[in-house]
């Protein structure tokens, strides 16, 4: 059986290895796998763009797509 902790306080994690092992119970512990974050320029202009269609759409110069649309692509 596996348990996965996430977010625990590192006192309380601390707390709880203790307590396994003092139980018999084996503990392994892995190193995070840390994901890359986009890159915040790349994120704001993103933004930018969305928000220039929506001002465009509101004008009634392009029509925007419909969320069940856009679901059924992917």
């Amino acid at each position: 059986m596996e348990l996965l902790l996430k977010n625990v306080d590192p006192k309380d994690f601390a707390l709880l290895t203790n307590l396994l092992k003092r139980l018999g119970i084996e503990v392994e512990t892995k190193a995070e796998i840390l994901v890359e974050k986009p890159y915040n320029k790349t994120v704001a202009e993103d933004l930018k763009e969305a928000i220039e269609e929506i001002k465009l759409a509101r004008a009634g110069k392009i029509k925007l797509q419909s969320a069940r649309d856009l679901l059924n692509e992917l």
